[in-house]
């Protein structure tokens, strides 16, 4: 029940792509701040977000994408990586009206920085958590690929531990719907499609031109930490880096109100605003 007020004010929208409808969750405000596009990682959806929500009611619009195969979004009969990337562009390009602060956790970091790269026009802030796609070698990438392969409940259980930076009474639900999930044949079709010629170059990165917040909890347990010395390194300068404590992979739930205020401070620095004056502004 607490999710479903949480979403009040929310309308459904299906976009259509060329790999099968996506489903986006959009809710129009008054307040002051740009749009902000939340986007979830493998095997999330965009209602994941739902505990950070109440805490972003001053911005001008809040959209949350299910990416293809997630959520609501159609689970087409093949779904490859290069699908799932051509599915979410096309979903943000209908979508995107003017330029939003967009962000990413893990597997969305990847797509918000591919549309960055892509569509830098239509990009006024670029929030990563966690990004996926860092530059790694094909031993350490065979050995990330291998913690998706979830082939016991005990497993999964390790997998959703190392996920949260806290243990979570959900753990054996949480497990039980990974592990669903990464059984199915398009989401072992898009983790073995993972090779070295899918991820970022330092090239790419370090040509991001729209300004770019980098969070890294600092209890992640899934990515290596040569993926954050990656991005640490071949960032743009005028990146911003934070390393928020009791974050894990997800820091949307393990601190939603934490990741709605570095939303909200990322939103109002770019338009010119302080958090409070963005508050007071909304509160009129």
């Amino acid at each position: 029940m607490a999710s479903l007020r949480a979403l009040q004010g929310f309308d459904r929208r299906f976009i259509a792509t060329s790999i099968g409808r996506t489903h986006v969750l959009e809710r129009r405000g008054d307040g002051p701040l740009p749009p902000v596009v939340l986007l979830h990682g493998l095997s999330s959806a965009g209602v994941h977000y739902v505990r950070v929500t109440p805490h972003l009611r001053s911005v001008s619009r809040l959209l949350l994408p299910d990416l293809p195969g997630h959520g609501f979004s159609d689970m087409p009969a093949s779904l490859t990586g290069a699908d799932l990337l051509t599915g979410s562009l096309e979903t943000l390009d209908a979508v995107i009206d003017r330029p939003v602060i967009l962000s990413g956790n893990s597997l969305g970091g990847y797509v918000a920085i591919r549309y960055a790269l892509a569509r830098p026009e239509k990009v006024g802030g670029l929030m990563i958590a966690a990004p996926a796609g860092a530059l790694m070698d094909a031993a350490e990438l065979e050995a990330l690929r291998a913690r998706f392969l979830l082939a016991t409940h005990r497993d999964a259980l390790d997998f959703v531990d190392a996920l949260f930076a806290r243990p979570r009474r959900s753990r054996h639900l949480i497990a039980m719907g990974l592990r669903k999930y990464f059984a199915l044949p398009q989401t072992k079709a898009v983790l073995a499609e993972l090779h070295v010629s899918r991820l970022f170059t330092p090239e790419e990165i370090a040509s991001l031109k729209v300004p770019v917040l980098f969070l890294w909890g600092a209890a992640e347990r899934i990515l290596p930490a040569s993926n954050r010395a990656f991005f640490e390194t071949h960032l743009p300068a005028h990146a911003r880096l934070e390393y928020p404590p009791g974050w894990g992979h997800s820091g949307f739930l393990d601190d939603p109100r934490g990741f709605a205020a570095r939303v909200v401070r990322f939103a109002a620095e770019l338009a010119g605003l302080s958090t409070d004056e963005a508050e007071r502004l909304r509160a009129r």
